[in-house]
């Protein structure tokens, strides 16, 4: 078990009255063990971590009202493992899901290198903003050696916002571009603003603002192999 708590001073940049309390704690059960065994499952375990936090002051509530928005944030994760003949295969399954109003734990997508402090206006993190997401993974592994793991892995990943980046990419015409807390014309060059309606005066009308590819769901197959020196 592993417990990690803090609720002690700011963390919000240029919000010097804005507090977070945070809550982070796992389980790792192994409820099955027998390595003995010739062929079959040899060992089972499974993990389970959940979260749960929120910011108050500076505009910001943990349950909304008057205080302000929202600004919260919970979370999960459950994985289970099943390792057959002698632990040299092993499939683990699972996946989480997490609910984050304010969007102060969800991390900026990289939109015409945007970043956490720049900003990005075709993904805000204001207060109020919600995100919700939720994944699941199938993963299997053939460790033939102690020194060798190959893997192959298949997850989907969800989100009720669009957040994945899609085929189309999040980089400008042409590579970033201008300053990444403005918008981008559609012709490659910085529309010198994050005000949406400027953005079209200044890149030439309707169409002319650039805007990043974004889904709501993404589906992934992968494959590699790990080695250990």
């Amino acid at each position: 078990m592993v417990f990690n708590n803090y609720g002690n001073g700011t963390d919000t940049l240029g919000n010097p009255n804005r507090v977070r309390l945070h809550t982070d704690d796992s389980i790792e059960v192994r409820y099955y063990n027998h390595p003995e065994k010739d062929s079959g499952i040899s060992k089972m375990a499974f993990s389970f971590t959940g979260d749960l936090g929120c910011e108050y002051g500076g505009g910001v509530t943990c349950h909304g009202g008057k205080g302000g928005p929202k600004q919260a944030f919970l979370g999960w994760m459950l994985y289970d493992r099943t390792w057959f003949n002698k632990d040299h295969l092993a499939l683990t399954i699972g996946g989480g899901m997490m609910n984050n109003p304010g969007r102060y734990l969800t991390l900026l997508p990289p939109i015409n290198g945007a970043d956490a402090v720049s900003g990005s206006p075709y993904f805000t993190g204001n207060a109020g903003d919600k995100a919700h997401m939720w994944d699941a993974t199938i993963n299997l592994q053939w460790m033939p050696k102690q020194y060798i793991t190959w893997w192959v892995e298949s997850g989907y990943r969800h989100a009720d916002i669009p957040y994945w980046t899609g085929r189309g990419g999040i980089t400008p015409p042409g590579g970033n571009t201008g300053a990444p807390s403005q918008y981008v014309c559609a012709s490659g060059g910085s529309a010198g603003t994050s005000d949406l309606g400027t953005a079209y005066v200044n890149c030439g009308g309707a169409g002319s603002v650039w805007f990043p590819d974004m889904r709501r769901g993404q589906a992934t197959v992968s494959a590699g192999v790990m080695v250990k020196f």
